[in-house]
């Protein structure tokens, strides 16, 4: 957050001993790895790479805690306000360790962690590998064999990646705190998990009283665009009401794409109709006339214009909520992290089709707009889903501050906290009682072939016996 930030926030500042530019490196290597390694590599490489790129992503967490937790003075001064709460995401580190330090209650917001090994592991989340298909594995809720299969292989090797990842973590925190301290068990102290996800999106599965539903909280209805001071604007409706019936179609790529290749973006651009589109690399030489460019766009007013029939975008988590939220049908280009799940996600809820970046072609653009805009289940599918969406008890965010206020009320909701935190893993699988009971059935197995034995033994001695004396 910028220094000039607005006079509610107050922004505190600490040095961290890393330049912009490796984290840049660090980012770049990640999007490099997911856009166009993943689909050359075999399993093992894949993890074998993530693995590394994540031990990088784990030196600078700690670096960045660091620069957080030993600076006395940074620290004394957030005592000194008295916050009653910590929100953060758990996917960046430390920030359960800070509200232990600080002595408040934790409350994380998330969409999901790689396998949900945080939720899992950390948070006692129940996910049986039979229905509950592991974040960023790609497959939906019914699975055969062999699905099923990859999936219990999928959540164990993330499993394996995230422990062997979090004894760094262990020392560190053990450091800081000056006594033995495991990474996930301090995680697992979170009072509330808000995920940023719904039923309109979620498959279904288990849940625990302190994992609540925030997803969609960034949504509102669509503004008009005239109404909006921007010349841009007005000059985005004026161009919006050419399009007559046929409509238009909204085409994002996210804030993290800045440039494509010359080759890729002509390629997009010679499939395009009427489309606003958000770009900021170089101007296409096939662009249409009847496709314009823009830095920035209001993609929520945009997706709710009634004129919007389709929407093309990366598959981030805020553009669905708000092709959700409006009921508006998806092509998905999936680039990197949680976008290839989340697309999974809507091509089973019947919302969107799904491109592959690296070999989709301009036909295949054109064809997946026909096939969500001239077939009506896409549509319907996405009303169905945003009707869903706005068919809940509570707003996302009234939800959000609601259980955010909560905790601060409560001075945490341990309350809501399962039993599971206190077992072992042998007891919450409950694998001591199946060795009693395994141990008590063959105990009598063995009593009742001994006692057979002996009678059997009894009775044969005594027809000798009998034979003998006649």
């Amino acid at each position: 957050m910028a220094p000039s930030a607005p006079a509610r926030f107050s922004v505190e500042q600490f040095y961290v001993p890393l330049s912009l530019e490796k984290v840049t490196d660090v980012m770049d290597e990640f999007l490099h790895f997911a856009m166009y390694e993943m689909d050359r590599l075999s399993y093992l490489e894949i993890n074998l790479k993530y693995y590394r790129l994540m031990q990088k992503d784990t030196e600078m967490q700690i670096l960045m805690c660091d620069g957080l937790l030993r600076s006395e003075a940074l620290m004394e001064r957030l005592r000194g306000h008295r916050f009653d709460v910590v929100l953060a995401d758990p996917i960046f580190a430390c920030s359960d360790l800070m509200a232990e330090v600080l002595g408040i209650p934790l409350v994380f917001t998330l969409r999901f962690s790689v396998a949900n090994t945080m939720e899992r592991l950390c948070g006692q989340l129940p996910a049986p590998p039979s229905f509950v298909p592991g974040a960023m594995g790609k497959f939906t809720d019914r699975m055969g064999f062999v699905d099923r299969l990859i999936n219990s292989i999928f959540y164990l090797s993330q499993d394996l990646i995230a422990i062997k990842l979090w004894e760094e973590y262990d020392k560190y925190y053990s450091d800081i705190l000056g006594r033995p301290t495991k990474f996930c068990e301090s995680v697992g102290m979170a009072d509330i998990w808000l995920i940023r996800t719904y039923w309109d999106f979620e498959y279904p599965r288990p849940f625990l009283p302190n994992f609540k539903f925030v997803g969609g909280l960034h949504c509102r209805p669509a503004m008009p665009l005239p109404e909006q001071s921007l010349t841009v604007f007005k000059d985005m409706e004026e161009f919006v009401q050419t399009s007559g019936d046929d409509g238009i179609v909204v085409f994002t790529l996210g804030s993290m794409i800045q440039n494509l290749t010359t080759e890729k973006g002509n390629m997009i651009a010679h499939a395009l109709g009427q489309v606003l589109w958000r770009y900021g690399g170089e101007k296409p030489k096939t662009l249409a006339s009847n496709t314009r460019i823009y830095d920035w766009i209001p993609q929520n007013d945009l997706l709710g214009h009634p004129k919007t029939k389709a929407f093309i975008t990366h598959g981030g988590t805020n553009g669905i909520y708000e092709a959700i939220y409006h009921g508006v049908p998806m092509v998905g280009i999936p680039l990197f992290a949680d976008q290839p799940d989340n697309m999974v996600h809507m091509k089973a809820k019947g919302a969107a089709v799904i491109l592959d970046y690296n070999t989709m072609q301009s036909k295949d653009i054109v064809d997946g707009l026909n096939t969500v805009i001239n077939d009506p289940s896409y549509k319907e599918s996405a009303t169905r889903l945003s009707r869903i969406h706005h068919d809940r008890p509570m707003k996302p965010q009234d939800e959000a501050i609601f259980w955010i206020e909560f905790v601060m009320r409560n001075k945490g909701a341990k309350h809501l906290r399962v039993q599971a935190h206190r077992l072992t893993w042998y007891q919450y699988h409950s694998l001591d009682v199946i060795a009693a009971l395994l141990a008590t059935v063959v105990l009598i197995i063995f009593i009742f072939i001994k006692t057979c034995s002996f009678c059997f033994r009894k009775c044969c001695s005594r027809s000798r016996t009998k034979s003998k004396s006649e």
